[in-house]
């Protein structure tokens, strides 16, 4: 029961970190010249997420789970190697529920009935086994390439091969498979999606706006799939901003309740 528990945690967790967008600006690539795999590696992974090292947002939030379907607004707050906040709002005014991430712990709120959990990356059986961290998961959120259980990925382990009208990208990393369908004129990711033998994972960014010169994706689409579930979530992000003014780190107040996975995800999914 508690590898179900952090299974389904893993998947909820690793399709609602999806909110943020890619900070990647435009660049030009000669379509005609030969194609040099290395070259272009070096376009999707530059750094240029720093330049951008605070980013909000407003949030509209979707999922369907089976025949279960929610939706509701809310905020996207990261600042980069330091926080991911998701908040969710009830009626639109009262912030409900939050999801953080750190480089060190996952923290879930239930914020009207006062409750949480607290989990080490290492805890849970899924993100320990293959190799998913904050970094990753930072990576996910930026449109970012990324190799399990490292923080910058080594492009060596990496394939690039033009197909069309578009650079698939690919790695190997145990039991997982992972492939990234890039732009050959933008170096931007169109899809990551990641092959699990017990789970698939698909995320396709869409629709991408300017940011002070950078381009992030309003628009995020992520399907889970399971032997016996499906999970679609959506993401509609709007009104950018570099805001920093706000605090970094939850602080959990004395009047919370600690209390199970299971418990937090049920009130979440109820809102």
């Amino acid at each position: 029961m508690k590898h179900y528990r952090n299974y389904i945690f893993t998947l909820v967790a690793i399709v609602l970190i999806a909110a943020c967008g890619t900070q990647k600006n435009a660049v030009s690539i000669d379509e005609t010249a030969d194609f040099q795999p290395q070259k272009f590696l070096k376009q999707v992974v530059a750094p240029v997420g720093k330049s951008l090292p605070c980013i909000t947002s407003k949030l509209k939030f979707s999922a369907e789970i089976g025949a279960q379907n929610i939706s509701v607004g809310g905020q996207l707050k990261m600042k980069r190697d330091e926080v991911i906040r998701i908040q969710l709002m009830a009626l639109g005014i009262v912030e409900a529920g939050r999801l953080e991430f750190t480089p060190d712990y996952v923290l879930m709120m239930d914020r009207i009935n006062k409750q949480y959990v607290r989990v080490p990356y290492d805890q849970v059986d899924f993100l320990r086994k293959s190799g998913i961290n904050f970094w990753t998961l930072q990576s996910l959120f930026l449109n970012e390439l990324f190799e399990p259980g490292r923080q910058q990925p080594d492009l060596n382990d990496f394939k690039a091969v033009r197909q069309g009208d578009a650079v698939v990208i690919s790695l190997q990393a145990d039991k997982l498979s992972y492939e990234w369908q890039a732009d050959p004129r933008t170096a931007r990711i169109s899809q990551t999606a990641v092959d699990h033998r017990e789970a698939q994972l698909t995320w396709d960014y869409r629709d991408f706006k300017n940011v002070e010169k950078w381009q992030l994706p309003s628009d995020m689409e992520v399907n889970v799939k399971t032997a016996k579930k499906q999970l679609k979530v959506g993401f509609q992000l709007s009104s950018f901003s570099t805001d920093n003014d706000w605090e970094t780190l939850t602080t959990v107040s004395s009047k919370y309740k600690q209390v199970s996975v299971d418990d937090i995800l049920r009130r979440l999914m109820s809102l």
